[in-house]
C-alpha cells in the first residue's frame, strides 16, 4: 500500500514523522505524563470504593494471584454473570497481578490506574500528532492537556474497577499508531499489530466494538487515500469483532443475559418506543453537556437522577436539534474530508452505545461510559478552535518554547477552561476516598437517587458500628443514616433501605421494630434472616435476663435459630434459659451445639456445669480439658 501525497510536514521533516530533533517531543510527552500523573496523585492513598471490591476483593481468581489468570481467560467478568454477560479478562488479570505483588493493598491498583492513564494521555497526543498533517504541535498538545484536566475522567480512574475502560482506549489509540505506520509504510506487520491491539482493546472492554469504522475513516480522513483503499484497508478489522463474538458465544452460550432492573435503568419503565427515543435524547443531552462543564458529577446516575420523559421535555427537544445537527455536519463534510466531519462521526459512533437507542444497557448513565467518547469530543471541540485561529495551529515552530508564543485570546481561553478543569478534577479526587465520603457527597449532588441516599445511609450505619465512639456520636451516625434512609421512602421504598432500617433499630437496640422493618424486606432472604435472628436472639435475651419471662425467651430464641442455626450465642442462651428453668439435659444439650460452633473455655465451663448436675462424669471429663486452651 503506498503513501499518499500532496500533504504539507507540521515541521520540516517528512509528513507523519517526528521531527529529527526528537527533544522537543520526548519533553512533550514526559510533560504530559507526568501532569497527568500529579494530577491523580491525591488518588493513591484511596480506599477501594463502590464494585472495587466486586472486580478484586471478592474475585477469587483475582485473589488467586497469578495462579488465577487461566480461570480469568476461561470464564466471564463476575461470577453468575452479576452485571452482564461480559468478558474482560485484561483487567482482571492485571488486578491479578497485582494481587500478587500486594495483597488487598488498594495502594498498587490506584497507582497503576493513574500510570495507566497518564500512559493514555501521552498516547492521545502522539496518535492526534500522527493524523494532524496540516497543523503545528500545538494542536494535539492542547488536546492532550485537556484530555488529561478533564474532570469527567475522574471515576475512570479514581475508581480502580474502570480499569476497563483506560486499556480499551490504551489499546484503541495504540492500534491507531500501529495503523497509520501500516497506510504510511504499507507492510503488513504494522496491520497485523493493529488488528491484535485491536483485540485486546475488545477484550479490555467490549465497548471498542463501535470503532472497528474509524480505520477505514483514518485512511479515509487523515491519509487521503481513496474511498476503495480506505475500506480495502478497514474491513480487516471485522476480524477481531468476530473473534469476540465467538469468544462470547463459548463463553456464555445460549444463557439469557441477565435481565436490566428499572433501578439500575429507569429507561426500562419507558412506556413505548417514543417514550424510550426521547429519554434516549435526555441522555445524549446529558453527556454533550458534562463533557464542556463537567460539573456536579456524580458515582451513580441510576433510578431516579435521569427522568423517564417524553418529546415535550424542552432539553430532549434541544438534544434532539444539536445531535442532528452534529450528524448533518459530518455528513457534509465526508466529501471534503473535512476534520471536524472525522471527529463528529467518531463521537457519535463511540457514543451511540451508551445513548440506550441501539440497545437498552445495563446502566442508564456513567461519567465512565463517556470516556473513550470524550477523546472525540475534545478534539472536535478544539478543531472549531482551529477554525477561529487558524494560524495558531499553522504557524511555523522551530523550538517547543513558541508554542505558546504570542499568547492569542484563543490560547488564554483555552488555558482558563485547562486551569479550571484541573481544579474541579483535583477537588473531585477528594470525594473518592472511601464510600462514606463519595456517597455524603453525591448524594447532595442528587438527592433524588435512591442507590446514592441508600449508600449514604450504609456508609453511616457502618461508621457507626466503629470502635470507640461516644454514645452521642453513635447516636448522631444512626440519627443520620435514618434521615437518608427516609429519603428513600419518599422517592421509593426499596428492600435495601428497609434492611438499612432494619440495621439501625438492631443497632439501638429497638429490637421488634427491626423485625417489623426486615419483615417489610421481600428479597436479600440470607442477609436479612440473619439480622432478623440477631433481634430475636436479642429480644429472648432480654425476656430472660431483664423480664424474667423464660417461656418468652425460649419462644424468642427458637425464632432466632428457626432463621439461623450457626449462631453459637443463641444456643448458649438457649441453654441457659433451660439450666435457671432446672432442665439441665436440654441445657447441657444447646451449651453443646455452642461449643460446637465456638469451641473455646468459657462454652466448655457450661458444659461441665450442665453435666456437673446431672452427674454425668463422662462429659465432664470430656470437656475438661477444654479449660485450659
Amino acid at each position: 500500500m503506498s503513501k499518499s501525497s500532496g500533504k504539507t510536514s507540521l515541521l520540516p521533516t517528512d509528513q507523519h514523522k517526528f521531527s529529527p530533533d526528537l527533544r522537543k517531543y520526548v519533553i512533550i510527552c514526559i510533560s504530559l505524563f507526568v501532569f497527568a500523573f500529579l494530577l491523580y496523585t491525591n488518588t493513591l492513598g484511596h480506599d477501594f470504593v463502590l464494585d472495587d471490591p466486586l472486580a478484586i476483593e471478592l474475585n477469587k481468581n483475582v485473589t488467586s494471584g497469578l495462579s488465577g489468570i487461566v480461570e480469568i481467560f476461561k470464564g466471564g467478568y463476575r461470577e453468575n454473570d452479576f452485571g452482564g454477560q461480559l468478558y474482560r479478562p485484561v483487567s482482571l488479570i492485571q488486578f491479578a497481578i497485582e494481587w500478587e505483588l500486594s495483597p488487598n493493598n488498594p495502594v498498587i491498583h490506584h497507582f497503576f490506574n493513574v500510570l495507566w492513564y497518564a500512559v493514555c494521555v501521552v498516547l492521545v497526543f502522539l496518535v492526534l500528532h500522527q493524523w494532524f498533517h496540516k497543523y503545528n504541535v500545538l494542536l494535539p498538545f492542547a488536546v492532550a492537556l485537556l484530555f488529561a484536566a478533564h474532570p469527567i475522567h475522574t471515576e475512570v480512574v479514581a475508581n480502580i474497577k474502570s480499569r476497563d475502560e483506560i486499556m480499551s482506549l490504551f489499546f484503541v489509540l495504540i492500534s491507531f499508531l500501529s495503523f497509520g505506520k501500516y497506510l504510511l509504510a504499507g507492510k503488513n506487520k504494522w496491520l497485523i499489530g493493529s488488528l491484535l491491539l485491536y483485540f485486546l482493546a475488545l477484550i479490555s472492554k467490549e465497548s471498542a466494538v463501535t470503532m472497528f469504522p474509524v480505520f477505514a475513516m483514518i485512511a479515509w480522513w487523515m491519509f487521503n487515500f481513496d474511498l476503495k483503499k480506505s475500506l480495502s484497508a478497514g474491513v480487516w478489522f471485522i476480524i477481531p469483532v468476530i473473534i469476540i463474538f465467538i469468544i462470547r458465544q463459548v463463553i456464555f452460550g445460549s444463557n439469557p443475559a441477565p435481565v436490566t432492573d428499572m433501578m439500575d435503568n429507569p429507561i426500562v419503565g419507558a412506556t413505548g418506543f417514543v417514550e424510550r427515543m426521547a429519554t434516549s435524547m435526555l441522555i445524549l443531552w446529558k453527556y454533550f453537556t458534562l463533557l464542556i462543564l463537567p460539573y456536579p458529577l456524580s458515582s451513580d446516575y441510576s433510578y431516579s437522577v435521569i427522568p423517564v420523559v417524553a418529546f415535550d421535555n424542552i432539553f430532549v427537544l434541544l438534544s434532539f436539534l444539536v445531535h442532528m445537527g452534529l450528524f448533518i455536519l459530518a455528513l457534509k463534510g465526508i466529501k471534503s474530508r473535512s476534520i471536524l466531519s472525522f471527529f463528529t462521526f467518531t463521537y457519535l459512533m463511540a457514543i451511540s452505545l451508551f445513548s440506550q437507542i441501539p440497545m437498552i444497557i445495563g446502566t442508564m448513565f456513567g461519567e465512565r461510559l463517556a470516556f473513550l467518547p470524550s477523546f472525540w469530543f475534545i478534539s472536535g471541540l478544539l478543531s472549531v478552535a482551529v477554525i477561529f485561529s487558524k494560524l495558531i495551529f499553522t504557524r511555523p515552530l522551530k523550538d517547543w518554547k513558541e508554542l505558546f508564543k504570542p499568547f492569542s485570546g484563543m490560547l488564554l481561553g483555552l488555558f482558563l477552561v485547562f486551569i479550571a478543569y484541573s481544579f474541579i478534577t483535583v477537588n473531585r479526587n477528594k470525594d473518592w476516598k472511601n464510600n462514606l465520603t463519595l456517597f455524603i457527597k453525591d448524594a447532595s449532588t442528587y438527592p433524588q437517587s435512591v442507590r446514592l441516599n441508600n449508600g449514604a445511609a450504609e456508609q453511616l450505619l457502618n461508621a457507626a458500628n466503629a470502635e470507640g465512639l461516644s454514645d452521642t456520636e453513635v447516636n448522631r451516625l444512626l440519627s443520620e443514616a435514618e434521615l437518608y434512609c427516609q429519603k428513600i421512602m419518599k422517592i421509593k421504598p426499596v428492600a435495601t433501605a428497609y434492611l438499612t432500617l432494619g440495621n439501625i433499630r438492631l443497632k439501638q437496640k429497638q429490637y421488634e421494630e427491626a423485625i417489623t422493618f426486615y419483615d417489610k424486606v421481600n428479597d436479600l432472604k440470607s442477609i436479612v434472616d440473619k439480622n432478623k435472628a440477631l433481634a430475636f436472639r436479642e429480644l429472648g435475651r432480654q425476656a430472660g435476663e431483664k423480664e424474667q419471662n423464660l417461656q418468652k425467651s425460649q419462644d424468642m430464641l427458637s425464632k432466632s435459630l428457626a432463621l439461623n442455626d450457626q449462631d453459637a450465642e443463641t444456643w448458649f442462651l438457649m441453654g441457659v434459659s433451660y439450666g435457671v428453668a432446672g432442665n439441665h439435659q436440654e441445657a447441657g444439650g444447646n451449651f453443646e451445639k455452642a461449643f460446637a460452633l465456638k469451641p473455646g473455655p468459657e462454652y466448655a465451663k457450661n458444659v461441665i456445669t450442665a453435666y456437673q448436675y446431672l452427674g454425668n462424669v463422662l462429659k465432664v471429663a470430656e470437656y475438661q480439658k477444654y479449660l485450659t486452651q
